[in-house]
């Protein structure tokens, strides 16, 4: 009997098939290790932390996970001088980082002194176009982009008023030397003038001298905080002053501690925000092309305070806030 051998022969359309599955499955993970991206941040102010911790978060929640396929690069706060900020900025671009992420604007001005092509992606900076960062909000340019605060003591003042409204004083302790908050005193004068109320711009340099200015306030005078760092240590006791005299305190982007009220912006939501940009950058767009965001500000006020100074807070007021402490 004569038998017949039958070839079987795989289609080539199927044959391509397989040899693309393949080649996908490699480029997916296969053998082939995921990008791991390298982030260096430099930061000046402790009250910016909040900041690291929201960005770190939201990277996360967009799939990029801390010891996975992100390492951050951070050595901790560093002291506000231009030379200082500079070194770090080199010492991490010599660690060939990926990006960048300045909070503050002494930080960030540093990073653009730089002159590198790496990406940067900064928070928490007062108009970034006036201090040369950016050529304007909707088009960064260059290799930066990141979330603008906006100056909302004049603001903080008016709500200052409202809640205390037989102010007659505002008292306002700086530290000269602090560029943000002699950016900030800056807008005050003809919010004072317009709001009716004297402005005292006070320049203390040491604990002792702010003391005994809060010791010496007089009557129907209240107090407006501004960001100063080279005052935030000391704070807390000048704080702890203005409340046993009886002081109304507000704060303009301050967290709420002892203090009558915060307006302000959430640190860790700038954060956030800024994640959302670095994410867009480590997919390849680039930064000057990413428009700059502006923080979204908020109304605390603290009950326990104004228990604590005598101060009764209208419901109308109260329901005007977007958090209370009681």
């Amino acid at each position: 009997m004569q038998r017949t051998l039958q070839r079987r022969y795989t289609p080539i359309p199927l044959v391509i098939c397989l040899s693309l599955t393949s080649l996908l499955l490699t480029a997916c993970g296969g053998t082939t290790p995921p990008k791991t991206s390298t982030i260096g941040v430099v930061n000046y102010y402790a009250a910016l932390e909040p900041v690291l911790a929201g960005f770190k978060d939201q990277m996360a929640a967009l799939g990029y996970v801390e010891g996975n396929n992100v390492t951050y690069i951070y050595h901790g706060l560093l002291e506000n001088d231009p030379e200082v900020l500079g070194g770090e900025v080199k010492r991490l671009l010599d660690q060939k980082v990926d990006l960048l992420l300045t909070m503050g604007t002494p930080p960030t001005l540093a990073a653009k002194r730089a002159g590198t092509h790496i990406p940067m992606v900064f928070a928490s900076v007062m108009n970034p176009v006036k201090e040369g960062i950016a050529e304007s909000v909707s088009h960064p340019g260059g290799n930066m982009t990141g979330v603008q605060v906006i100056n909302g003591a004049p603001k903080a003042m008016e709500w200052l008023l409202t809640l205390v409204p037989g102010t007659q004083t505002v008292y306002v302790p700086y530290h000269p030397d602090d560029r943000v908050a002699t950016a900030i005193v800056k807008s005050l004068p003809d919010a004072a003038a317009r709001l009716g109320v004297a402005l005292v711009l006070d320049k203390v340099y040491t604990l002792e001298a702010g003391v005994a200015a809060i010791a010496a306030l007089p009557k129907a005078t209240a107090i407006l905080l501004i960001p100063t760092p080279r005052l935030a240590s000391r704070m807390s006791v000048m704080r702890k002053l203005a409340v046993e005299r009886g002081i109304p305190i507000g704060a303009y982007s301050f967290p709420v501690e002892d203090v009558l009220f915060t307006y302000g912006t959430n640190q860790a939501d700038q954060g956030k925000q800024a994640a959302r940009l670095a994410e867009q950058v480590l997919k390849g767009k680039k930064p000057g092309d990413l428009l700059v965001e502006t923080a979204e500000y908020f109304l605390r006020i603290n009950l326990k305070t104004a228990t604590a100074i005598g101060l009764d807070i209208p419901d109308g007021l109260l329901r005007q806030a977007d958090m209370v402490i009681r």
